[in-house]
Protein backbone atom coordinates (compact mmCIF):
# COMPACT_ATOMS: atom_id res chain seq x y z
CA UNK A 1 0.00 0.00 0.00
CA UNK A 2 2.89 2.41 0.72
CA UNK A 3 5.77 2.36 -1.34
CA UNK A 4 7.86 5.07 -0.08
CA UNK A 5 7.44 6.82 3.03
CA UNK A 6 10.47 9.22 3.61
CA UNK A 7 10.33 12.78 6.44
CA UNK A 8 13.91 14.60 6.61
CA UNK A 9 13.99 17.66 8.96
CA UNK A 10 17.02 19.59 7.94
CA UNK A 11 17.76 22.99 9.89
CA UNK A 12 20.35 25.66 8.62
CA UNK A 13 24.13 25.03 10.26
CA UNK A 14 23.12 22.27 12.37
CA UNK A 15 21.31 19.75 9.58
CA UNK A 16 23.43 16.42 7.65
CA UNK A 17 26.30 17.56 5.67
CA UNK A 18 26.11 16.32 1.77
CA UNK A 19 26.74 12.48 1.65
CA UNK A 20 25.73 11.87 4.93
CA UNK A 21 23.83 8.81 6.20
CA UNK A 22 20.76 8.76 7.58
CA UNK A 23 19.66 5.48 9.34
CA UNK A 24 15.82 4.70 9.64
CA UNK A 25 14.72 3.25 13.05
CA UNK A 26 12.61 0.28 13.39
CA UNK A 27 9.79 2.75 15.93
CA UNK A 28 7.59 5.31 13.74
CA UNK A 29 7.93 8.55 15.17
CA UNK A 30 5.73 10.48 12.50
CA UNK A 31 3.78 9.56 9.50
CA UNK A 32 3.48 11.05 6.38
CA UNK A 33 1.96 9.19 2.97
CA UNK A 34 3.40 9.56 -0.18
CA UNK A 35 2.35 8.54 -3.64
CA UNK A 36 4.46 5.41 -5.66
CA UNK A 37 4.95 7.77 -8.85
CA UNK A 38 6.58 11.14 -6.06
CA UNK A 39 9.36 12.66 -7.77
CA UNK A 40 12.87 11.72 -5.73
CA UNK A 41 13.63 15.73 -5.82
CA UNK A 42 10.37 16.95 -4.63
CA UNK A 43 10.81 19.30 -1.68
CA UNK A 44 9.48 17.88 1.19
CA UNK A 45 7.96 20.29 3.72
CA UNK A 46 9.04 20.28 7.02
CA UNK A 47 6.38 19.98 10.20
CA UNK A 48 7.12 23.09 12.18
CA UNK A 49 6.55 20.65 15.92
CA UNK A 50 9.45 17.91 14.30
CA UNK A 51 12.55 17.61 16.13
CA UNK A 52 15.87 18.75 14.69
CA UNK A 53 16.88 15.58 13.57
CA UNK A 54 14.16 12.62 13.18
CA UNK A 55 13.75 9.12 11.90
CA UNK A 56 10.83 7.03 10.79
CA UNK A 57 10.03 3.41 10.36
CA UNK A 58 9.00 1.56 6.88
CA UNK A 59 6.87 0.06 6.87
CA UNK A 60 4.39 1.81 10.00
CA UNK A 61 3.04 -0.05 12.52
CA UNK A 62 -0.85 -0.33 12.44
CA UNK A 63 -3.09 -1.98 15.13
CA UNK A 64 -4.76 -5.26 14.18
CA UNK A 65 -8.06 -3.57 14.25
CA UNK A 66 -7.00 -1.01 11.95
CA UNK A 67 -4.88 -2.69 9.47
CA UNK A 68 -6.76 -1.83 6.48
CA UNK A 69 -7.48 1.42 7.25
CA UNK A 70 -5.10 4.55 5.89
CA UNK A 71 -3.01 5.76 8.65
CA UNK A 72 -3.89 9.31 9.51
CA UNK A 73 -1.39 12.48 8.20
CA UNK A 74 -0.06 15.13 10.31
CA UNK A 75 -1.09 18.33 9.75
CA UNK A 76 1.52 20.23 7.42
CA UNK A 77 2.08 24.08 8.42
CA UNK A 78 3.08 25.80 4.95
CA UNK A 79 6.65 27.33 6.04
CA UNK A 80 9.68 28.16 3.52
CA UNK A 81 11.43 25.19 2.10
CA UNK A 82 15.04 25.56 3.60
CA UNK A 83 16.81 22.26 2.06
CA UNK A 84 16.54 20.11 -0.86
CA UNK A 85 16.89 16.41 -0.19
CA UNK A 86 17.58 13.97 -3.21
CA UNK A 87 15.99 10.69 -2.24
CA UNK A 88 15.99 7.37 -3.55
CA UNK A 89 12.36 6.86 -5.25
CA UNK A 90 12.52 3.15 -4.33
CA UNK A 91 12.55 1.54 -0.37
CA UNK A 92 13.06 -2.01 -0.10
CA UNK A 93 10.18 -3.37 2.16
CA UNK A 94 12.74 -5.54 3.98
CA UNK A 95 13.45 -5.13 7.41
CA UNK A 96 17.20 -4.44 6.38
CA UNK A 97 16.38 -0.52 4.86
CA UNK A 98 19.69 0.76 3.26
CA UNK A 99 21.09 4.20 4.51
CA UNK A 100 19.71 7.00 2.36
CA UNK A 101 22.21 9.43 0.82
CA UNK A 102 21.73 13.55 1.50
CA UNK A 103 22.65 14.17 -2.52
CA UNK A 104 22.87 18.27 -1.86
CA UNK A 105 21.54 21.19 0.42
CA UNK A 106 20.27 24.29 -0.81
CA UNK A 107 20.18 27.17 1.69
CA UNK A 108 17.81 30.08 0.70
CA UNK A 109 17.87 32.10 4.24
CA UNK A 110 20.05 34.72 4.84
CA UNK A 111 21.88 32.85 7.83
CA UNK A 112 25.19 33.15 5.80
CA UNK A 113 25.49 36.59 5.47
CA UNK A 114 28.77 38.54 5.56
CA UNK A 115 29.87 39.00 9.58
CA UNK A 116 28.81 42.38 10.77
CA UNK A 117 31.41 45.16 10.39
CA UNK A 118 33.21 46.63 13.62
CA UNK A 119 31.23 49.79 14.79
CA UNK A 120 34.25 51.21 16.52
CA UNK A 121 36.74 51.52 14.66
CA UNK A 122 38.14 50.13 10.68
CA UNK A 123 41.16 48.14 10.47
CA UNK A 124 43.84 48.62 7.87
CA UNK A 125 47.42 48.65 6.66
CA UNK A 126 49.52 50.82 4.07
CA UNK A 127 52.89 52.58 3.17
CA UNK A 128 54.17 55.26 3.98
CA UNK A 129 55.16 58.31 1.54
CA UNK A 130 56.18 61.90 1.87
CA UNK A 131 52.97 64.02 1.00
CA UNK A 132 53.38 66.50 -2.12
CA UNK A 133 54.02 69.71 -0.30
CA UNK A 134 56.37 68.31 2.13
CA UNK A 135 58.64 66.95 -0.91
CA UNK A 136 60.60 69.84 -2.67
CA UNK A 137 62.62 69.69 -5.70
CA UNK A 138 64.74 73.25 -7.12
CA UNK A 139 64.96 73.86 -10.38
CA UNK A 140 66.85 76.76 -12.28
CA UNK A 141 64.61 79.04 -13.05
CA UNK A 142 66.89 80.68 -15.81
CA UNK A 143 69.08 79.29 -18.60
CA UNK A 144 72.93 80.56 -16.49
CA UNK A 145 75.61 79.44 -14.14
CA UNK A 146 75.02 78.00 -11.03
CA UNK A 147 77.61 80.40 -9.10
CA UNK A 148 77.28 79.36 -5.46
CA UNK A 149 75.82 76.67 -3.68
CA UNK A 150 76.46 77.85 -0.01
CA UNK A 151 73.82 78.81 3.15
CA UNK A 152 74.76 80.70 6.26
CA UNK A 153 75.66 78.49 8.87
CA UNK A 154 72.67 78.29 11.57
CA UNK A 155 71.71 76.51 15.36
CA UNK A 156 69.50 74.30 15.42
CA UNK A 157 66.97 76.41 16.40
CA UNK A 158 67.44 78.45 13.11
CA UNK A 159 69.43 81.19 14.54
CA UNK A 160 71.74 82.75 11.87
CA UNK A 161 75.78 82.41 12.72
CA UNK A 162 77.60 85.77 12.59
CA UNK A 163 81.34 85.83 12.09
CA UNK A 164 83.50 88.74 14.04
CA UNK A 165 82.91 91.29 11.12
CA UNK A 166 79.35 90.65 11.39
CA UNK A 167 78.43 88.80 8.33
CA UNK A 168 76.97 85.26 8.12
CA UNK A 169 79.34 82.55 8.21
CA UNK A 170 78.90 80.47 5.11
CA UNK A 171 79.01 76.93 4.43
CA UNK A 172 78.45 74.20 1.88
CA UNK A 173 75.27 72.18 0.89
CA UNK A 174 75.66 68.89 1.52
CA UNK A 175 73.06 65.92 1.97
CA UNK A 176 71.60 65.18 5.62
CA UNK A 177 71.48 69.34 6.14
CA UNK A 178 68.41 70.24 8.07
CA UNK A 179 67.35 74.16 6.12
CA UNK A 180 64.45 76.35 7.03
CA UNK A 181 62.59 77.96 5.19
CA UNK A 182 62.91 81.17 2.65
CA UNK A 183 66.61 80.17 3.89
CA UNK A 184 68.94 80.70 0.95
CA UNK A 185 70.82 77.58 -0.10
CA UNK A 186 72.46 79.24 -3.79
CA UNK A 187 72.12 81.43 -6.71
CA UNK A 188 73.05 81.81 -10.56
CA UNK A 189 75.12 84.58 -12.01
CA UNK A 190 72.70 87.77 -11.43
CA UNK A 191 75.06 90.49 -12.64
CA UNK A 192 73.03 91.88 -14.83
CA UNK A 193 69.83 91.75 -12.96
CA UNK A 194 71.79 93.58 -10.15
CA UNK A 195 72.75 95.99 -12.42
CA UNK A 196 68.95 96.78 -14.01
CA UNK A 197 67.98 96.95 -10.22
CA UNK A 198 70.33 100.38 -10.04
CA UNK A 199 69.09 101.47 -13.33
CA UNK A 200 65.54 100.82 -11.66
CA UNK A 201 66.24 102.91 -8.47
CA UNK A 202 67.46 105.74 -9.84
CA UNK A 203 64.38 106.15 -11.82
CA UNK A 204 62.19 106.03 -8.74
CA UNK A 205 64.33 108.82 -7.10
CA UNK A 206 64.32 110.85 -9.68
CA UNK A 207 60.17 110.17 -10.46
CA UNK A 208 59.70 111.03 -6.41
CA UNK A 209 61.54 114.11 -6.53
CA UNK A 210 59.21 115.39 -9.13
CA UNK A 211 56.75 114.47 -7.29
CA UNK A 212 57.98 116.36 -4.42
CA UNK A 213 58.85 119.31 -6.48
CA UNK A 214 55.68 121.75 -6.52
CA UNK A 215 56.92 125.13 -8.11
CA UNK A 216 54.64 124.59 -11.16
CA UNK A 217 51.92 124.61 -9.11
CA UNK A 218 53.19 127.61 -6.98
CA UNK A 219 54.03 129.76 -10.28
CA UNK A 220 50.43 128.86 -11.50
CA UNK A 221 48.30 129.82 -8.17
CA UNK A 222 50.25 132.94 -8.50
CA UNK A 223 49.01 133.65 -11.80
CA UNK A 224 45.66 133.02 -10.78
CA UNK A 225 45.64 135.44 -8.24
CA UNK A 226 47.48 137.88 -10.26
CA UNK A 227 44.60 137.80 -13.02
CA UNK A 228 41.88 137.81 -10.35
CA UNK A 229 43.36 140.85 -8.89
CA UNK A 230 43.12 142.99 -12.57
CA UNK A 231 39.70 142.02 -12.97
CA UNK A 232 39.17 143.27 -9.16
CA UNK A 233 41.06 146.32 -10.29
CA UNK A 234 38.60 147.33 -13.22
CA UNK A 235 35.72 146.49 -11.96
CA UNK A 236 36.10 149.03 -8.61
CA UNK A 237 37.89 151.60 -11.35
CA UNK A 238 33.93 151.15 -12.92
CA UNK A 239 31.95 151.62 -10.17
CA UNK A 240 34.30 155.05 -9.38
CA UNK A 241 34.56 156.51 -12.72
CA UNK A 242 31.42 155.00 -15.32
CA UNK A 243 32.75 153.37 -18.09
CA UNK A 244 36.11 154.46 -17.48
CA UNK A 245 36.84 151.32 -18.28
CA UNK A 246 36.05 149.83 -21.54
CA UNK A 247 33.66 146.74 -21.56
CA UNK A 248 36.76 144.96 -24.03
CA UNK A 249 38.76 145.33 -21.37
CA UNK A 250 36.83 144.04 -18.90
CA UNK A 251 36.46 141.05 -20.46
CA UNK A 252 39.76 140.39 -21.36
CA UNK A 253 40.84 140.27 -17.97
CA UNK A 254 37.57 137.50 -17.08
CA UNK A 255 39.02 135.90 -19.99
CA UNK A 256 43.24 135.90 -18.38
CA UNK A 257 41.74 134.93 -14.93
CA UNK A 258 39.90 131.75 -17.01
CA UNK A 259 42.98 130.94 -18.40
CA UNK A 260 45.04 131.11 -15.04
CA UNK A 261 42.42 129.09 -13.04
CA UNK A 262 42.68 126.18 -15.94
CA UNK A 263 46.89 126.10 -15.39
CA UNK A 264 46.84 126.11 -12.01
CA UNK A 265 43.85 122.80 -12.22
CA UNK A 266 46.23 121.36 -14.81
CA UNK A 267 49.10 121.82 -12.70
CA UNK A 268 47.45 119.99 -9.65
CA UNK A 269 46.63 117.05 -11.62
CA UNK A 270 49.95 116.99 -13.21
CA UNK A 271 51.26 116.74 -9.60
CA UNK A 272 48.51 114.31 -7.83
CA UNK A 273 48.21 112.05 -11.15
CA UNK A 274 50.94 111.99 -13.96
CA UNK A 275 54.19 112.29 -10.77
CA UNK A 276 52.07 109.98 -8.64
CA UNK A 277 51.89 107.59 -11.39
CA UNK A 278 55.53 107.90 -12.13
CA UNK A 279 56.60 106.77 -9.29
CA UNK A 280 54.33 104.19 -8.80
CA UNK A 281 55.65 102.61 -12.14
CA UNK A 282 59.08 103.13 -10.50
CA UNK A 283 58.74 101.53 -7.55
CA UNK A 284 57.02 98.11 -9.39
CA UNK A 285 59.64 98.50 -12.01
CA UNK A 286 62.36 98.07 -8.95
CA UNK A 287 60.18 95.23 -7.39
CA UNK A 288 60.13 93.42 -10.47
CA UNK A 289 63.83 93.67 -11.23
CA UNK A 290 64.30 92.13 -6.99
CA UNK A 291 62.01 89.42 -7.79
CA UNK A 292 64.07 88.24 -11.37
CA UNK A 293 67.26 88.12 -8.81
CA UNK A 294 65.38 86.38 -6.55
CA UNK A 295 64.77 83.66 -9.30
CA UNK A 296 68.04 83.09 -9.23
CA UNK A 297 68.16 82.20 -5.89
CA UNK A 298 67.55 78.64 -4.68
CA UNK A 299 65.75 79.21 -1.46
CA UNK A 300 64.10 76.80 0.86
CA UNK A 301 60.16 76.94 0.62
CA UNK A 302 59.78 74.59 3.68
CA UNK A 303 61.62 73.74 6.70
CA UNK A 304 63.14 70.16 6.35
CA UNK A 305 66.38 68.03 4.90
CA UNK A 306 68.13 68.20 2.12
CA UNK A 307 68.16 64.27 0.59
CA UNK A 308 69.65 64.69 -2.95
CA UNK A 309 71.95 67.38 -4.53
CA UNK A 310 71.94 67.11 -8.23
CA UNK A 311 74.51 69.83 -9.40
CA UNK A 312 77.76 71.57 -8.40
CA UNK A 313 78.64 75.21 -8.53
CA UNK A 314 80.13 76.17 -11.63
CA UNK A 315 77.90 74.24 -14.01
CA UNK A 316 75.33 75.81 -17.12
CA UNK A 317 72.05 74.82 -16.21
CA UNK A 318 69.39 75.11 -17.89
CA UNK A 319 65.83 76.21 -17.18
CA UNK A 320 63.70 73.60 -15.24
CA UNK A 321 66.97 71.69 -14.46
CA UNK A 322 67.18 70.15 -10.61
CA UNK A 323 69.64 70.95 -8.35
CA UNK A 324 68.19 69.47 -5.08
CA UNK A 325 65.69 67.89 -3.20
CA UNK A 326 63.94 69.14 0.27
CA UNK A 327 62.08 66.63 2.39
CA UNK A 328 59.83 67.36 5.49
CA UNK A 329 59.08 63.84 7.68
CA UNK A 330 57.32 65.33 10.58
CA UNK A 331 54.58 64.50 8.69
CA UNK A 332 53.79 61.28 6.53
CA UNK A 333 50.99 59.93 4.99
CA UNK A 334 49.69 56.28 4.54
CA UNK A 335 47.34 55.52 2.05
CA UNK A 336 44.98 52.59 2.36
CA UNK A 337 41.76 50.71 1.42
CA UNK A 338 38.27 50.70 2.97
CA UNK A 339 35.30 48.12 2.18
CA UNK A 340 32.86 49.83 0.90
CA UNK A 341 30.25 47.08 1.88
CA UNK A 342 30.46 48.18 5.69
CA UNK A 343 31.66 51.87 5.44
CA UNK A 344 31.28 55.02 3.21
CA UNK A 345 33.86 57.69 3.18
CA UNK A 346 31.88 59.89 5.16
CA UNK A 347 32.01 57.28 8.17
CA UNK A 348 36.11 57.90 8.07
CA UNK A 349 37.04 60.93 6.69
CA UNK A 350 37.95 63.22 9.40
CA UNK A 351 38.76 60.45 12.25
CA UNK A 352 41.41 60.03 14.33
CA UNK A 353 43.74 57.39 13.65
CA UNK A 354 46.30 54.98 15.82
CA UNK A 355 49.40 53.92 13.75
CA UNK A 356 51.82 51.18 14.20
CA UNK A 357 54.20 49.63 11.92
CA UNK A 358 53.71 46.36 11.03
CA UNK A 359 57.02 44.75 11.38
CA UNK A 360 59.33 45.57 14.80
CA UNK A 361 61.30 48.63 14.54
CA UNK A 362 64.51 49.31 15.86
CA UNK A 363 65.98 47.35 18.88
CA UNK A 364 61.89 45.57 19.02
CA UNK A 365 60.87 48.75 19.81
CA UNK A 366 56.86 48.77 19.15
CA UNK A 367 55.32 52.25 19.17
CA UNK A 368 52.14 54.03 18.14
CA UNK A 369 52.00 57.73 16.17
CA UNK A 370 48.38 59.64 16.11
CA UNK A 371 47.21 60.36 12.95
CA UNK A 372 44.23 61.18 10.97
CA UNK A 373 42.24 60.57 7.75
CA UNK A 374 42.75 63.66 5.45
CA UNK A 375 40.72 62.73 2.65
CA UNK A 376 38.44 59.56 1.54
CA UNK A 377 37.95 59.62 -2.13
CA UNK A 378 34.64 59.11 -3.15
CA UNK A 379 35.29 56.53 -6.17
CA UNK A 380 34.68 53.18 -5.05
CA UNK A 381 37.52 51.01 -7.28
CA UNK A 382 38.01 47.23 -7.76
CA UNK A 383 36.91 44.68 -5.11
CA UNK A 384 34.72 47.33 -4.10
CA UNK A 385 37.08 49.16 -2.20
CA UNK A 386 38.21 53.32 -1.66
CA UNK A 387 41.09 54.75 -0.67
CA UNK A 388 41.43 56.89 2.39
CA UNK A 389 44.72 59.19 3.05
CA UNK A 390 46.06 58.72 6.51
CA UNK A 391 48.40 61.64 7.69
CA UNK A 392 50.91 60.43 10.45
CA UNK A 393 52.63 62.65 12.92
CA UNK A 394 56.42 61.92 13.25
CA UNK A 395 58.66 61.86 16.19
CA UNK A 396 61.89 62.99 16.10
CA UNK A 397 65.01 60.52 17.56
CA UNK A 398 68.78 62.31 17.46
CA UNK A 399 69.19 63.54 14.01
CA UNK A 400 66.61 61.65 12.29
CA UNK A 401 62.98 60.21 12.54
CA UNK A 402 61.68 56.89 13.80
CA UNK A 403 59.39 56.54 10.51
CA UNK A 404 60.43 56.63 7.45
CA UNK A 405 58.77 56.46 3.87
CA UNK A 406 58.71 53.27 2.78
CA UNK A 407 57.54 51.39 5.61
CA UNK A 408 54.33 49.04 6.05
CA UNK A 409 52.26 50.10 8.51
CA UNK A 410 48.92 49.34 10.22
CA UNK A 411 46.26 51.22 11.23
CA UNK A 412 42.90 51.79 13.20
CA UNK A 413 40.27 54.04 12.27
CA UNK A 414 38.51 55.15 15.82
CA UNK A 415 35.01 55.72 14.41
Amino acid sequence: MYNTLILLSLLPLSGPEAGEHLTVSAHSVAVLSVESTANADEQIPILSSVPKRQTVAYPPEQPANQSNQSQPVLPLVQQPVIPTVAVSPTVSATPAVPPITVASITESNTSFAQPERNSNSVYVTGLLEVPKRNHVILAAAYQSVLTSLKTEQRTPEGHIVTGADGNPVLIPIVEGMRVFKDQVLGGFDDRELQCNLEISECKLDVAIAEREKKIEVEYAAWGYRVAEAELQMLRETNKLHEKAIAQIEINKAILALQQADANLRLQKYTLDEVKTREVTASEREVAKTKVLINLRKLIAPIDGMIVKIDKAEGEWLREGDPVMEIMQLNTLRAKCLVNAKYYTPDMVNGKDVTVSVSMPMVNNRNEEFPGKVVFAHPKVGAGDLFEVFIEVENRPTGNSWLLQPGRNVSAIIHL
